[in-house]
């Protein structure tokens, strides 16, 4: 990997990551050297065997004198005798060298609930730095886990001792006993020269903390800033703390969770409950689950991790009694999962508690509005969202309603029409809206969370018969985060925090959502290229293409409360990709495919 110069001393480290990451880590690794400093061994002369000269001396054995100073004595004998008088004489030194590889450095990290986070990146930098710092003293280098101390030492920084790193948590601090156990451990071995405790601040109290050097690393708790403190306490010399600042916030998450490219693609799930022809994904409103609707008219939920190697739980089958007909509608409320059924003029809303059925509560919505609730059939699956203690749900016709739940009254209750798109606005806890125009007036955006409904953006000469909510990768207090909406045949504008811009898709490809990436100029459309089988992220002056399917995609859905669009197939494959991560987190395989 090629590095700019001033980060090339790490590169047989730094050659682990992609590019990016190694960029991105290079100032903490610089930054951190400096206050750590270089190793430096006190070597004894060795009692080895003499081997050949290292040198000249001013003291020695006559025998060892040197040449030129036996010449002195002939040519002149008094200033000989001078010199040696004065102890002037020079001799030549013996070499007696200290057996290779005697010397060891040794770097024990904390795995305790305070390195959690962001102080994990900072572990990551020292167990780096440490290794290089022996490597140039010319000294072995060794680390362990702090509450493992009957584990080895692992001799080298690679892939895969980063991820033991990594993935080394604890809810456990270190016990004076675990500490205790390394002490002893270390006080046989002649050699360990240098050990480091790589933690809390509480470690320099207990038995090994007195006697060995220390990294101190602690969360600095103020958001505004990606940043951690740190206190070197190199053996006996005085302390020096050091402010450290981090890498941006997605090379932090991948640092954290999904460091090499390798592992950025998820193991095939093989399915084992029947999806309904044509199923399309739904996302939770938090992002955490993907709804498929069964061949029995059931939702199977299927958690989306953070990463490809993030464990989650296996996915669930949510089944509907008898009677109830079909799921039109999945979402979350406080954790549980909730479906929507509707007809024979009443909507019902059944909280689920559990699996394969399991007990779950049927609210029965029996007053329904003068045009109730639209069902076409085939109707996709839809998401339900949740504002406050109430959820939304869109209808066949564009019509958004609420489930009201008054003590005794249970209510609901049509919001909007014309409705093209929704979504849930994740930190003020409202449902946010698209309307096409009509009668009159234009397209516009609306709110609600209690009350009446709002108008938050106006629309005049929008089409808007299309629209799309998506995340701008970060925090908002906004209404909305992101929305793409079309202004007519070809342009869309989209909406975000740093203002509006006008995107134009290609001909023939197809606007199936909106999304951001890392280190784009602003958000991008997320098109259907017209082989349909490549999504594109397009940007006014950048592109992103993401995985190709493996057949004719036919449904897409972006979380726009999370970072993860989701597509399923005609062939009935399923995938969940991260545009940031650039990884596949889940693929469920088509039925029948080993």
């Amino acid at each position: 990997m090629e590095l700019p110069r001033p980060l090339a001393p790490w590169g047989p480290w730094l050659a682990i990551f992609p590019r990016d990451l190694a960029l991105s880590l290079g100032p903490v690794l610089q930054r951190l050297s400096f206050a750590v400093g270089p190793l430096r061994m006190e070597r004894a002369s060795g009692d080895g065997e003499p081997d050949g000269f290292d040198g000249l001396d001013r003291r020695g054995p006559y025998e060892r004198l040197l040449a030129s100073e036996w010449l002195l004595a002939e040519e002149a004998p008094e200033e000989f005798l001078r010199r040696a008088a004065g102890g002037e004489h020079t001799f030549l030194r013996l070499t007696r060298p200290v057996p290779a590889g005697s010397h060891l450095s040794v770097a024990l990290f904390d795995a305790g609930p305070g390195q959690l986070g962001s102080p994990r990146i900072a572990q990551l930098a020292a167990l780096i730095v440490l290794a290089r710092r022996a490597e140039a003293a010319g000294v072995r280098f060794g680390w362990g886990i702090l509450q493992e101390p009957d584990e080895p030492l692992l001799p080298a920084v690679t892939p895969a001792s980063v991820l033991r790193l990594l993935q080394s948590r604890t809810p456990h601090e270190a016990t004076d006993a675990q500490i205790a156990a390394w002490h002893e451990r270390l006080e046989g071995w002649r050699e360990a020269d240098d050990a480091w405790i790589v933690g809390a601040r509480r470690l320099g109290g207990l038995p090994m903390g007195r006697s060995a050097s220390h990294l101190q690393v602690w969360d600095v708790l103020d958001p505004r800033v990606r940043r951690v403190g740190v206190t070197v306490i190199p053996g006996s010399l005085p302390p020096r703390e050091i402010a450290l600042d981090l890498p941006e916030e997605d090379a932090c998450v991948r640092l954290l969770r999904d460091p090499f490219q390798a592992a950025a693609v998820a193991p095939p799930e093989r399915p084992s409950i029947p999806l309904e022809t044509g199923a399309n994904p739904v996302f939770s409103g938090n992002g955490t689950k993907l709804f498929l609707r069964t061949r029995t008219g059931g939702v199977l939920a299927i958690p989306v991790p953070n990463s490809p190697r993030a464990e989650t739980g296996k996915p669930r089958l949510y089944e509907l009694g008898e009677g109830d007909g079909r799921a039109l509608a999945a979402g979350l409320l406080d954790s549980s999962v909730v479906l929507f059924t509707a007809g024979d003029g009443a909507a019902v809303l059944h909280h689920l508690r559990g699996k394969k059925g399991g007990a779950h509560d049927r609210v029965l919505y029996s007053e329904v509005p003068e045009e109730k609730f639209h069902i076409e059939p085939g109707d996709r699956l839809r998401p339900l969202f949740a504002a406050g203690k109430s959820l939304c749900a869109v209808d066949a016709r564009g019509g958004l309603f609420a489930f009201l739940d008054l003590g005794h009254t249970k209510s609901l209750v049509r919001l909007g029409t014309g409705v093209v798109t929704a979504s849930g606005s994740r930190l003020v806890d409202q449902v946010v809206w698209a309307e096409a125009p009509a009668e009159g007036r234009p397209a516009r955006v609306r709110l609600w969370g209690s009350g009446s409904p709002r108008t938050v953006l106006s629309l005049d000469g929008f089409e808007g018969g299309q629209a799309f909510f998506g995340n701008p990768g970060g925090p908002s207090l906004r209404p909305f985060d992101l929305l793409a909406i079309r202004r007519d045949d070809r342009c869309w504008a989209v909406f975000s925090p740093d203002g509006r811009r006008d995107l134009t898709p290609p001909p023939g490809d197809r606007v199936v959502g909106v999304a951001h990436v890392p280190r784009a100029e602003g958000p991008g459309l997320l098109v259907l290229d017209k082989d349909r089988r490549t999504l594109v992220l397009l940007g006014r002056s950048w592109s992103k293409t993401l995985p190709a399917a493996s057949a004719d995609v036919e449904h897409v859905a972006v979380s726009p409360s999370t970072r993860f669009v989701a597509w399923s197939t005609v062939a009935g494959e399923v995938v969940v990709y991260s545009p940031w991560k650039d990884a596949v987190l889940v693929r469920r395989l088509p039925e029948g495919e080993a």
